[in-house]
């Protein structure tokens, strides 16, 4: 019996054990425990020497000069790491910093997709330009930080429903509105069962879906991507959004 657990817990999407990756080997991280990794590098010219360099950190950075007008509306470019596949009844987790850069969002999240659409999202903008409040301050003087948490189950590829999506500003424990344009480490978190999904910034519930939650295989992808609601970039050169590592943590029973 203890020989049949093992096979099967090894054949799973997922361990039944925490998995983490804090990027300390250069190079694409090995397949392990049934989770392989792959890249999509289209806003910075890169390969995995750059994405990865051992320094503990996964560097997606960002060109101005990439950031063009797209006008099919619906191909907007990526400068991402993802990694999978990944079940429900896990909590991911990545630690990154220096992702609140005007014109693109950074981002986590979970996705599939098929005959249908599932997906888990993470978004994250200096100023959501189709939120709530767009217009307001980015930074650390009286400015704020948006994010838009999303959802897709078993959607329709051509209407993208059923979904849901909630727009507003990152708040911390008390409530208050705040920016993460400070040059700081944030922990952002996806606790996804196939009954609800909840979102957490530093551990501070930000939101809860409960009516729209996929529950099928996905892959986790962190990163970049250029979004038309995402601003206008408002520096030159180069923005680098940094990871220090991803968690992937079992669920237990409540």
């Amino acid at each position: 019996m203890r020989a049949l657990l093992l096979i099967l817990a090894a054949s799973s999407a997922l361990p039944a054990h925490e998995y983490f990756e804090g990027f300390d080997v250069p190079g694409k991280p090995a397949a392990r425990d049934g989770i392989a990794w792959s890249y999509t590098a289209e806003l910075s010219p890169a390969g995995w020497e750059t994405l990865v360099p051992g320094d503990g950190y996964a560097h997606l950075s960002v060109d101005r000069a990439a950031l063009k007008d797209h006008p099919d509306g619906n191909r907007w470019p990526f400068q991402t790491l993802s990694l999978g596949p990944v079940t429900s009844n896990n909590r991911i987790s990545i630690r990154a910093k220096n992702t609140a850069i005007p014109g693109v969002a950074c981002l986590v999240f979970a996705y599939r997709e098929k005959k249908s659409v599932d997906e888990i999202d993470i978004e994250i903008v200096a100023d959501d330009t189709g939120g709530p409040l767009a217009g307001h301050r980015k930074g650390q003087d009286g400015g704020w930080t948006d994010v838009r948490l999303n959802t897709w189950a078993n959607a329709s590829a051509d209407t993208l429903l059923p979904t849901r999506s909630i727009r507003k500003p990152i708040h911390d424990a008390q409530g208050r509105k705040i920016s993460h344009q400070d040059g700081r480490f944030h922990i952002y978190t996806i606790e996804w069962k196939a009954e609800v999904v909840r979102f957490y910034i530093d551990d501070v519930l930000q939101a809860a879906i409960d009516d729209v939650t996929p529950d099928c295989p996905l892959t986790v992808i962190f990163g970049i991507r250029q979004m038309p609601w995402a601003g206008t970039p408002d520096w030159p050169g180069r923005q680098t959004m940094l990871v220090d590592w991803i968690d992937i943590e079992p669920l237990r029973a409540e």
